[in-house]
């Protein structure tokens, strides 16, 4: 999809781009808590849609595995940013983390 502003021409981030560049920590956590890799190293997001997140997933032993973490809630459009939040402040509870500023609500 091109995230190109019709009227400056300047390019735009898209909504996955936004969420690996601001929720780093977060995509581990959720990858640790709950996509079955409790030795992720780093985890990016290929897509967000309305049952979930998925994600690729460096292990420790640099193995990339591709899986998908549901939302606990089928999430509509509008809603997707709060069902993710959720999900983030969920996983820090699960690993005894705090939870990253502006992640839970």
């Amino acid at each position: 999809m091109d995230h190109t502003d019709a009227h400056t021409g300047e390019r735009r981030h898209g909504p996955v781009q936004q969420v690996n560049e601001r929720h780093a920590r977060e995509l581990v956590d959720i990858a640790r808590a709950f996509a079955g890799h409790p030795d992720a190293v780093s985890a990016h997001a290929t897509s967000v849609d309305e049952t979930g997140v998925s994600l690729v997933v460096e292990t420790a032993d640099g193995t990339n595995v591709t899986t998908h973490v549901p939302f606990g809630a089928p999430a509509s459009r509008a809603r997707r940013r709060l069902a993710f939040r959720a999900l983030a402040a969920d996983a820090a509870e699960v690993l005894g983390n705090a939870p990253v500023d502006g992640a839970s609500s």
